[in-house]
């Protein structure tokens, strides 16, 4: 019988625990831009599980502005759950000229706000300010990445965060560019870090969604994204990619957070498409 119930439960957690998320800019709230206020609500129309958005632009909201898309999140039941930008694009994060001091202050700022909105995990992206700079060696390099990264564990794990390395293809950067870099980079920063993998990414580096196998328990997130075009996801696409990328999902027993990290194509009718990623989303995982 007890054989029998775990059976059961972990069926169920697979299927019903998997959180779908839409990576979407929040922007609008600072500037007339009336298709991304349009993608904001067609992400909570459409019954997504979570919003992932820029973390360090919510430091431009006035209080009103940040009260406002709080209280907007609150009322439809979709939370803030992952975040990325966690620094902004003109601080270096690597190089001679970047300063750690600067960028704990910047995370102590930040990381409060992730917290007020529900967020679990902050995406370490930042491709163009992680690039090898001035001279200095890969493991140079590394070891500043790996610094920078031992800084900020204990503070995100002081707000019950996660970190996510997300390894890029290299046409955005030339660092960390696998899951497995990714990985043996979190494995020295502690507890709260870890590794997403992006399946755009990967399949454009000419990797496979089973790297993931390899350190299920360093996959602390997921993004995806049609890799021909990095559109959303749609029942027109050729599903090969889907397939594996579920297959290895699946096999490790993965049920957290997947965003759709994906442009909506111009001339697309914006909510129908939002809606028809998170249904293609539904049918690939459960």
């Amino acid at each position: 019988m007890r054989f029998f119930v775990c059976v059961l439960c972990s069926a169920w957690c697979v299927g019903i625990c998997m959180r779908y998320g839409y990576c979407a800019n929040l922007n609008f709230m600072l500037t007339d831009d009336p298709r991304g206020r349009k993608i904001f609500e067609g992400v909570l129309a459409a019954g997504y599980d979570y919003l992932e958005t820029q973390l360090t632009s919510l430091l431009n909201f006035s209080p009103p502005q940040y009260a406002e898309i709080k209280s907007r999140l609150s009322d439809t039941g979709v939370p803030c759950r992952v975040n990325m930008l966690l620094f902004p694009g003109d601080m270096p994060l690597v190089g001679n000229d970047r300063n750690l001091g600067a960028m704990l202050e910047h995370v102590k700022r930040v990381l409060p706000i992730a917290a007020d909105l529900g967020s679990e995990l902050i995406v370490f992206g930042h491709g163009g300010t992680r690039c090898l700079t001035d001279g200095l060696s890969h493991e140079t390099v590394r070891r500043q990445i790996i610094d920078a990264l031992q800084m900020i564990n204990p503070l995100a794990a002081s707000y019950n965060l996660k970190i996510a390395i997300e390894p890029f293809c290299s046409k955005e950067t030339d660092m960390i560019t696998s899951f497995d870099e990714a990985v043996s980079i979190a494995r020295e920063c502690g507890h709260a870090t870890g590794a997403l993998l992006d399946l755009y990414h990967c399949i454009t580096e000419g990797q496979s969604p089973n790297d993931i196998t390899k350190a299920p328990d360093k996959l602390f997130h997921l993004h995806i994204a049609y890799p021909p075009t990095r559109t959303i996801p749609s029942e027109n696409d050729d599903g090969a990619d889907y397939i594996a990328f579920a297959d290895a999902v699946k096999s490790i027993g993965y049920n957290n957070t997947l965003s759709i990290e994906a442009a909506v194509p111009e001339n697309a009718d914006i909510s129908a498409t939002i809606a028809g990623g998170l249904k293609k989303l539904r049918e690939l995982f459960g």
